[in-house]
């Protein structure tokens, strides 16, 4: 049956059922990493004692470093607020029955753990424009969507106004150029509602 449908063996149809049941988005990324795997650059020295020899030179001349105390503004209540509310309440949230921790826009397991073998994330202030610091205004995010979120967010602007009118559990966003959805639990969701109600009412 399995040749009959196209596989090869027993086990690739078995794999291709497990594919199939995946969610739209993660077998589109998975297809797409696969297709478009990039070749390492190669870049070898034209004379190899020359670059070495300048190379050399320059590491003699380069700069000391030095350090110097500057004053900065810092937020005073942010980090305490991430570390002693958002983080637990995050994990709690989305780490599943399995003891799985996701990223909310891969819907799948983060990357790597800590030492103490907890999965790490990314806690990502989801509207930054806030008054207050609230510790349901945070996402789950890998490393990787995190830093999309930060610094190539398409979707900023129309955030809080798409979160208030979301029906379901998925948030329509463009991240570096590329539709995504993020991910919110039922709690979480009615939690952050609330919040941004509060705060258009001060």
């Amino acid at each position: 049956m399995a040749k009959e449908l196209g596989f090869r063996d027993e086990s690739a149809l078995s794999d291709g059922r497990r594919f199939s049941e995946l969610a739209p988005d993660i077998r589109q990324r998975v297809l797409s990493e696969y297709e478009e795997s990039v070749d390492l650059p190669t870049r070898e020295p034209g004379n190899r004692e020359r670059r070495a020899e300048s190379i050399r030179e320059k590491a003699r001349k380069a700069p000391t470093r030095e350090t110097e105390r500057r004053p900065r503004t810092v937020s005073v209540n942010r980090d305490a607020v991430k570390r002693e509310q958002t983080d637990p309440y995050l994990r709690d949230l989305y780490t599943n029955a399995d003891g799985i921790t996701i990223c909310q826009v891969c819907k799948d397991k983060l990357p790597f753990k800590l030492a103490d073998g907890s999965y790490f994330f990314e806690s990502v202030e989801f509207l930054p424009d806030l008054e207050s610091y609230h510790y349901q205004n945070y996402l789950a995010l890998c490393p990787n969507h995190a830093a999309m979120f930060m610094h190539a967010n398409g979707s900023k602007e129309q955030m809080r106004d798409r979160l208030l009118d979301l029906d379901g559990s998925e948030l329509d966003l463009t991240l570096a150029d590329q539709p995504v959805t993020v991910y919110f639990t039922e709690s979480h969701l009615a939690d952050l509602k609330v919040v941004v109600e509060v705060e258009i009412e001060k």
